[in-house]
């Protein structure tokens, strides 16, 4: 599936990018986007939440008076 998609994204932003038609940069754009939100290599940690449920993420004292450890 990647590979045709990624042809499709070739081949129409190269016909926008020469003048053939706007329509074709447009379906590179979008194909490009689809490529990209399929993408799951970056993803770390993935969760649904509840309403009432929150996600906190911290790095380090979650006291600013607090001085740094040594």
């Amino acid at each position: 599936m990647n590979s045709v998609l990624n042809y499709f994204q070739v081949k129409a932003f190269g016909r926008g990018m020469r003048g053939y038609n706007t329509a074709w940069f447009v379906v590179g754009a979008a194909v490009w986007m689809i490529i990209r939100a399929r993408r799951t290599e970056g993803v770390v940690y993935s969760t649904r939440l509840r309403p009432g449920e929150r996600l906190v993420i911290s790095s380090g004292s979650s006291d600013p008076t607090s001085s740094p450890k040594s």
